[in-house]
């Protein structure tokens, strides 16, 4: 009976029975979203400088360096003697030191000169052909390869700058020998090629008599390097060290203040959809008081009647749950294979918050119906059937 006169009001209600679905669903998509979102963009961060303790650099930005020589996206402060480099990896306190070397792109993606051993650093292996071998031989990212539709063998030319539509380096091209297999890491966008292939490209270009890279990505022993290290590069050398971890934080709290507006937004969102439940059951019980007092005259109790209003709650909140679910799974799917190729998206943490959402969700539909049960429990049952 109760499922059956929920759908009754559905039907003669549907109109603000969807309103109070929309806001509701808005609110519970919104919350799951900005959680999901937040611990997402974290842990990508985190994982793109994963095993990355120290970017050294030319002297700058920090933040700067960082974003060039992690996130590829940004330009180096400038280049730095490969001897200088050298002098850092014979350090006690570093364990690992890749050199790498930009200043050329294919396609809007990246061109990076570095060492084979770059590829451990991402955990990255060759899903066709190899390794380069030769100077001027280039090993693709996953997603490049797919969007520039190159291949084994292909042979493609480099342009100056880390933008399309630089000058292009014709007498130099480049021949594709391996396509990486995907990662989720920053290396499945860029065209990666020995430290050689840079120098070759950009010989007569550069005022510098001796080889130069832009960047040494520094893996330390322990916390106590990590400690000190930076203070003593940055002091006593040319150099830039800067952590990584500590400038992703730096970025991400300078955002904060777009959070708080959000968050803002949300909570406006939740007000409204737990007034509009409310409207939703209030309208629903004066339209249908004589209803309700038939039942009662009949000799359904206040509870049932009760029953009768929180089913009609519940199916505000269910509705909207399923909407709910449906645009955060459209958005994280957008979000992984389009606006971030590659993103590793926890759906385990994403599920979590959706169950809390709609748990809570659930009591605030009851919270909001409580003024109505309580409307419901005090008519005059004697009172509404006169008036018929």
């Amino acid at each position: 009976m109760i499922i059956r006169l929920t759908r009754k009001y559905i039907e003669s209600s549907l109109w603000t029975f969807l309103l109070a679905v929309s806001l509701c669903a808005m609110a519970i998509a919104s919350i799951v979203a900005i959680v999901w979102l937040q611990e997402t963009l974290e842990a990508h961060a985190s994982r793109q400088a994963k095993g990355i303790d120290l970017v050294v650099g030319a002297k700058g930005s920090g933040l700067q360096n960082t974003l060039a020589a992690i996130y590829h996206a940004d330009v180096p402060n400038g280049n730095i003697p490969l001897s200088a480099v050298n002098q850092l990896a014979a350090h006690p306190m570093i364990a690992r030191t890749e050199p790498i070397s930009l200043g050329d792109s294919v396609g809007g993606a990246r061109i990076v000169g570095a060492r084979n051993t770059y590829f451990d650093l991402y955990e990255a292996t060759p899903a066709e052909g190899s390794l380069p071998q030769a100077p001027l031989d280039a090993v693709l990212g996953a997603n490049v390869a797919k969007r520039l539709q190159l291949k084994i063998g292909d042979r493609f030319v480099g342009a100056h700058g880390l933008a399309e539509g630089g000058e292009a380096h014709d007498s130099h091209p480049y021949t594709v020998v391996g396509v990486l297999r995907p990662t989720g890491r920053v290396i499945d966008e860029l065209v990666v090629t020995p430290l050689e292939s840079v120098w070759i490209a950009h010989e007569g270009h550069t005022a510098s008599t001796e080889p130069e890279v832009t960047f040494a990505l520094l893996t330390l022993r322990s916390p106590i390097a990590m400690a000190t290290l930076p203070r003593q590069i940055n002091g006593q050398t040319n150099l830039h060290a800067t952590s990584p971890a500590n400038e992703s934080a730096r970025l991400l709290s300078n955002f904060g203040w777009v959070a708080v507006i959000v968050k803002a937004f949300v909570f406006a969102l939740i007000l409204g959809a737990t007034l509009a439940t409310f409207a939703a059951l209030s309208q629903a019980l004066e339209r249908r008081q004589i209803d309700v007092a038939l039942l009662r005259a009949m000799g359904v109790s206040r509870a049932n009647v009760g029953k009768l209003l929180i089913a009609e709650a519940l199916a505000i909140v269910v509705c909207a749950a399923a909407m709910a679910l449906l645009l955060v799974g459209l958005a994280a799917y957008w979000l992984a294979h389009a606006a971030l190729p590659g993103l590793a998206l926890n759906i385990g943490f994403g599920l979590t918050v959706f169950a809390v959402a709609a748990v809570s969700a659930v009591l605030l539909a009851l919270v909001a119906s409580l003024p109505t049960l309580i409307r419901a429990y005090r008519l005059d049952v004697a009172a509404q059937l006169s008036r018929t």
